[in-house]
């Protein structure tokens, strides 16, 4: 993986997983579905106002190295790391596009050699 993580946006983006990554769901889930199912496993194991780190979150501190504490909020939303070799395999494929590309000039360039012979 590349480690650079893309946000969801909730209302268009569909997930399919590989394997069953939770029980009894679906494979396949536009991401408000999933987020949605989520809640309702999480509101089964934790309290209901668990809810809440999905939504407006849980005010807290944060502590990153080299820097001072601060205040905020926390939350939970889901995010997308792609595979590094889907990104080369697809510009890979591209390049072998360019190279199979046809010229308008092909053909003069055909007629020239046949001329020489």
């Amino acid at each position: 993986m590349n480690n650079e993580w893309e946000p969801l946006n909730p209302d268009d983006v569909v997930v399919h997983f590989h394997q069953e990554a939770f029980e009894n769901l679906p494979r396949t889930q536009i991401v408000f579905q999933l987020l949605k199912e989520v809640k309702n496993i999480w509101a089964k194991h934790f309290t209901s106002s668990g809810s809440r780190i999905f939504g407006d979150g849980f005010e807290c501190y944060v502590l990153i190295p080299g820097q001072q504490w601060r205040t905020g909020k926390i939350r939970v939303r889901l995010e997308f790391c792609p595979d590094e070799t889907e990104i080369e395999d697809k510009q890979e494929d591209n390049r072998l596009e360019i190279k199979q590309e046809t010229s308008p000039l092909d053909d003069l360039r055909q007629q020239l050699n046949e001329s020489k012979n």
